[in-house]
């Protein structure tokens, strides 16, 4: 539906063709807890407390999507698999992505299809338990909200059996980035990611494939009981990711949570309307903060204090910018990124970038120097944009307490530095590691 050579996503084609693809709709970050929480609140993740990654937790302070719609009598399903999406400890309160849902599945370690040590679901056990919970909630009359998030494909790349070597790239592998002992990208494969002690870009190319192969799979069943059940004609379907992945562009290697290039924040973004509802034009400029206006709007419910706008309409505001983030603003990781209709603007610390992704999508050909002007008027447009109502006060962050298992779970998913002695047993057989 995006274009792609490989006929990896059947089932989700097929949704698309009843749907409106957005070409062009992005994330505020590049890592899983801030992108969802601007996905649930339409803030911003330096406004939620979760400009620290996956790491922190929006306090309960904030007011969520599920929130609004429990108020609302609106029953409400999240069915999460990532082990940094778990509800937290009841002592830390209702905070995180989890506040305000009815009923919120995040078992992880009970199913079969759990991938061992990977600290997640799978996606087959995941729509399992999203069929189980639409079952129940046939009983009941009136409305709901259901979230499934997937957690295929994500490092390292495991496909299950009957997916893995369906894909196969031949010829030369080119360029072999050396093998990390961190879990940092950049001209390295991230130590969480590594697989055989492999240097070929190809073969975790191919291994990412196979995960949107099997994703692609479970999601048909899962849409295809929809359909069976009468449910699908008069629902909203909203397809999306939280980031993207870096495959080695710009020498970024198997990662997120590294830049905010176009390949890490540019997501899908697919909506399937009810046949009466209006829709705007899938060369929109859109993203994760017009999510909860939109449904919102879906269930006829008052709209709230938003950074975005409600896609049940015919067209969307123009001059739009979508602002990103990564890290804290004190950071000395700091990045920060603006997107309008052609051009992106990133400064990774103080030096800006700027591309002209209608002539160059890859963006390889910095602008900057030569288009400050152009630089300036899109910090400015930013500060508009975060001037301009609603102007809501940040809150304190929540900081996720890091037990032994959290901490296991976070390496194995490339959230934390590796420990040494799973370095050395990982390096100890790799040879030929120059870059």
């Amino acid at each position: 539906m995006y274009g792609y050579q490989r006929d990896i996503s059947p089932n989700l084609d097929a949704f698309a063709r009843e749907s409106v693809v957005f070409e062009r709709a992005y994330a505020t970050a590049p890592h899983t807890n801030p992108a969802l929480s601007s996905l649930f609140t339409s803030r911003m993740p330096d406004e939620l407390g979760v400009a620290g990654g996956n790491r922190t937790l929006m306090p309960a302070s904030v007011t969520t999507l599920a929130e609004i719609l429990g108020a609302a009598d609106i029953r409400s399903a999240a069915i999460v698999s990532n082990w940094a999406l778990r509800r937290p400890d009841k002592e830390l309160g209702d905070v995180g992505i989890a506040q305000g849902f009815g009923h919120f599945d995040d078992r992880m370690g009970d199913t079969a299809g759990l991938r061992e040590g990977h600290f997640e679901r799978a996606a087959d056990a995941t729509t399992d338990a999203a069929i189980a919970w639409l079952e129940q909630n046939q009983k009941l009359p009136g409305r709901f909200f259901l979230w499934v998030h997937y957690q295929d494909p994500h490092g390292p790349y495991t496909p299950p059996e009957g997916y893995r070597g369906s894909f196969e790239t031949k010829g030369p592998s080119g360029l072999l980035p050396r093998l990390g002992e961190t879990q940092e990208g950049y001209g390295q494969i991230p130590h969480y990611q590594i697989l055989d002690g492999e240097r070929r870009p190809n073969f975790y190319r191919d291994r990412y494939d196979e995960e949107i192969r099997f994703f692609d799979h479970e999601v048909g069943r899962l849409l295809d009981w929809l359909s069976a059940h009468d449910v699908f004609a008069e629902s909203l379907v909203v397809f999306t990711s939280d980031h993207g992945e870096s495959l080695g562009e710009h020498n970024y290697w198997f990662t997120h949570e590294a830049n905010l290039y176009d390949e890490e924040v540019r997501v899908p973004f697919v909506i399937r309307y009810p046949e009466a509802m209006p829709r705007p034009s899938a060369k929109s400029l859109v993203g994760h903060l017009d999510f909860l206006p939109s449904v919102l709007d879906a269930f006829g419910l008052p709209q709230v204090p938003a950074r975005g706008v409600s896609l049940i309409a015919h067209e969307t505001p123009e001059g739009r910018i979508f602002p990103h983030s990564l890290h804290r603003t004190d950071s000395p990781q700091r990045w920060f990124g603006v997107t309008d209709e052609r051009y992106r603007l990133v400064i990774p610390g103080s030096r800006p970038e700027l591309y002209d992704i209608r002539e160059d999508p890859g963006e390889q050909r910095n602008l900057a120097s030569r288009e400050n002007e152009r630089v300036k008027a899109m910090i400015a447009r930013y500060r508009e944009f975060m001037a301009a109502p609603p102007v809501l006060p940040k809150v304190d962050e929540v900081e996720l307490p890091i037990d032994d298992q959290t901490r296991r779970a976070l390496e194995a998913l490339g959230y934390l530095p590796p420990a040494p002695e799973s370095v050395e047993s990982s390096s100890s057989g790799s040879e030929g590691n120059a870059p």
